[in-house]
């Protein structure tokens, strides 16, 4: 009975990280195929930051979006993702 015990109590963390991979692996899949580098990502998402500090307010997300590109200074694809309610 204690090695039932045992083995169920070691198996809750598991449970936890198998939950926690499936609830992100539309995100892991989606890195795994553009291998963009997480540095570049952080400067991307801290200057649409600086962004959103600055400015008055955007009328949409699609002019957010120009001036976080005209701030890239290159031609950038944003992709959007909306979190699922």
């Amino acid at each position: 009975m204690a090695a039932e015990l045992d083995r169920s109590t070691a198996l809750k963390p598991m449970e936890k990280l198998a939950r926690r991979l499936l609830d992100h692996l539309e995100g892991i899949l989606n890195y795994c195929r553009t291998k963009v580098p997480m540095g570049v990502i952080e400067a991307v998402n801290g200057n649409i930051i600086a962004l959103l500090r600055r400015g008055r307010g955007y009328c949409d997300l699609n002019y957010l979006l120009l001036k976080a590109q005209g701030l890239a200074g290159t031609k950038t694809d944003f992709l959007v993702l909306q979190k699922a309610a």
